[in-house]
Parts: C-alpha cells; structure tokens; sequence
C-alpha cells in the first residue's frame, strides 16, 4: 500500500503526463486563454514551478524566505509570461520538465508531509499545497481538452 506521501507524488506526476498529452495534441497558435497561446502558457507553468522551487529549497536548506513581491495570482501570472517572453515553445516546456523534477526531488526529502511551507500566497502545508497543484493543472487540463475535442 502506498503512503499518503507516494500517492500524492504519484498523482502529481500522472496529472502532468495528461496535461502534456494534451497539449501535445494542441497546436502551437490555439488560443487557450486570452493572450496566452501554448508558449505563454508553458511560460505560465514554468515561472509557478520555478519559484516553488525556490521556496521549498531554502526551506529546506534553512535559508530565510525570499520576498517575491506576489500581490496576486493575474500580476504573477503576467510577470511569468513577461520574463519568458523570448522563449521558444520548446524551451518553455523544457523549463516546465526540469522545474517539476527538482521540486519532485525536493519533496522526496519531506518526511513529513504536514509540515508547514511558507509559500508567497501563504503557508501551506506540503500536502495542502501538492493537492492544490493537482487541481490546478487538472483545471487546466479540462481546459485544454475542450480546445482538442
């Protein structure tokens, strides 16, 4: 029997392989929500996983939390996209790949999956915050699917 720890690592994984499937099965210029087409949202994906990153590492290096200057989800969602504007389709899903392997790596070494993370929107514990990111990719994978079928 698998532990709570290893189901919610293991869903995590399986909600992004149908995400990516499904995006695979979209073309490049679909628009899949205003002003984002696959690139801007690979951008999207990649700036979220790369400041979780960031955070669950110096929480568990012990360094102190860095200030993001997050005022909410459409302002980070647009400084993502921003940063990564001159990205290619493929290099942002390739920053979207290793970003998810080193957070995955990251929370193999979290014993404890209550423990308490200080994320920018607000600590959460370890569980709390993975079933929050399998929603929302679930969320956009329902979207995604109705542009493919």
């Amino acid at each position: 029997m698998l532990s709570l720890k290893q189901q919610l690592l293991q869903e995590l994984n399986a909600v992004r392989d149908e995400l990516w499937q499904l995006l695979d099965a979209l073309d490049d210029d679909v628009l899949i929500y205003p002003g984002w087409k696959k690139r801007e949202f690979l951008a999207h994906m990649a700036g979220w996983e790369a400041m979780v990153f960031d955070v669950i590492n110096r929480h568990l290096t012990k360094l102190a939390p860095k200030d993001y200057a997050y005022t909410g989800i459409d302002n980070a969602n647009a400084r993502f996209v921003a940063v990564r504007s001159s990205t290619t389709t493929q290099d942002a899903k390739l920053e979207c790949e290793i970003n998810r392997f080193a957070i995955i790596k990251l929370l193999e070494e979290i014993d404890d999956f209550e423990e308490i993370i200080p994320l920018p929107w607000g600590p959460e514990t370890v569980t709390k915050f993975i079933e929050g990111a399998i929603r929302h990719e679930r969320d956009h994978a329902a979207d995604i699917m109705k542009l493919v079928h």
